[in-house]
């Protein structure tokens, strides 16, 4: 409270020292009851720019199967360092670059640093023809039981997705975006 001069008027004094503190206090109180909401958004920008550079792999995916007689590329799985003997996808639609942007998600913090993608191609179905991916020349036998089994149908299965689950996983969902066949790009379910 601001002191009063002898003829009832406000003094020129600034705030005391209880009114400053609980002005504070309030601050931090709206600040704390903010973060969450603003972290929660974050997350949310960051999987929407996931979905964004899935959709640009899938675009560029489909170019390649174009132009390679509808077949699907041969490249490392899971993680490149994990299959040193085939080329990383990035290098199969990318030859002339070290690495691109669209395979790093923004919620990955370490493993594009160290493998220069956040995303882990789908291997067992290297080679195979884009319209039966059971038909997979490499693996043959394990690509018609992921296809089939597993995932229940080609439409289901994911090409490529999140190396890690970056973005929430919660009940069925692993917290991965995944690339489908049909182009979608959407939440990777537990099969």
């Amino acid at each position: 409270m601001r002191a009063k001069n002898f003829h009832g008027q406000l003094s020129g004094q600034a705030f005391t020292l209880i009114e400053l503190l609980v002005v504070i206090a309030i601050i931090g109180i709206l600040a704390a009851m903010l973060m969450p909401v603003l972290s929660k958004a974050k997350g949310k920008a960051q999987s929407i720019a996931c979905v964004n550079n899935l959709h640009q792999i899938g675009l560029q995916l489909n170019i390649y199967v174009e132009e390679n007689n509808e077949h699907l590329p041969v490249c490392a799985g899971l993680l490149p360092s994990g299959h040193p003997e085939w080329k990383p996808i990035m290098t199969t639609f990318f030859p002339n670059q070290a690495t691109n942007k669209i395979f790093s998600c923004p919620a990955d913090l370490t493993i594009f640093l160290e493998e220069l993608t956040s995303y882990s191609w789908n291997f067992w179905l290297n080679g195979a023809p884009y319209q039966v991916p059971q038909h997979a020349p490499i693996f043959t036998n394990e690509s018609e039981v992921i296809v089939d089994d597993l995932f229940g149908s080609r439409g289901e299965t994911p090409l490529i997705g999140d190396a890690n689950p970056y973005h929430g996983a919660h009940g069925k969902l692993m917290g991965k975006n995944a690339l489908y066949f049909d182009g979608r790009v959407d939440k990777a379910k537990i099969p």
